[in-house]
């Protein structure tokens, strides 16, 4: 069972739940996505290093073996790549969950998650477990039954603002628009600048105070 379903089944429902309650399985979330791009990580080089062993020798009988043990380990990174898009919506969704409960707390207002009925957790449960539904899918309808399509705010709830900005350049070195040490230098540069803005807004802060009469 997975931790979204332990969460849903709860009595008292996810919208009752704490943030820091939702912190924790997030962070829970966090370890296992970790975890399954480790193992990724090592079949994937466990694979490099048999397919290396195979292209060395002549015999057709030990190539043969080397090749069961590429198709073994091409079989564990499908299924280990499955589960890691299943945990990454996972996380999407609880940082969606949480994000929508900060926002509530900060601003005041209606609480989305009240609006959610068990048919709507049963769809996101489906949504989960369809391996068609790529992780942009996903979040686009997550944000529609949540009621948060139209809502900026939560536009780069997940990754962050810098996420948001390296998205957008992956993009468009997918696109061909820039190569590698161009997307890296754009990503860079707009990672330092934030953070020169985010500094100067602080120390103006600070001067304004430092300026106000006693």
């Amino acid at each position: 069972m997975s931790i979204l379903e332990k969460i849903f089944r709860k009595r008292r429902g996810i919208a009752q739940m704490s943030l820091e309650e939702l912190r924790i399985e997030e962070k829970r979330l966090e370890i296992r996505e970790n975890q399954h791009i480790n193992q990724i990580d090592k079949y994937d080089k466990m694979r490099e290093n048999v397919f290396n062993q195979g292209a060395k020798v002549k015999s057709l009988a030990r190539r043969r073996v080397y090749a069961r043990q590429f198709n073994d380990y091409s079989m564990r990174i499908q299924l280990m790549e499955k589960e890691l898009s299943r945990t990454v919506k996972e996380l999407m969704t609880m940082s969606r969950l949480r994000s929508i409960m900060e926002r509530k707390r900060t601003i005041g207002g209606k609480n989305l998650l009240e609006n959610m009925s068990d048919e709507d957790l049963g769809k996101i449960m489906d949504l989960l477990g369809d391996d068609k539904i790529t992780e942009e899918m996903y979040v686009q309808k997550l944000d529609m039954m949540l009621g948060v399509v139209t809502d900026p705010a939560y536009e780069s709830a997940d990754v962050g603002s810098e996420g948001q900005e390296v998205l957008k350049t992956w993009e468009q070195m997918d696109e061909g628009e820039l190569d590698f040490d161009e997307g890296l230098k754009e990503a860079s540069d707009a990672a330092k600048e934030r953070g020169g803005g985010q500094k100067e807004t602080k120390e103006k802060e600070t001067d304004v105070r430092e300026a106000e009469p006693n």
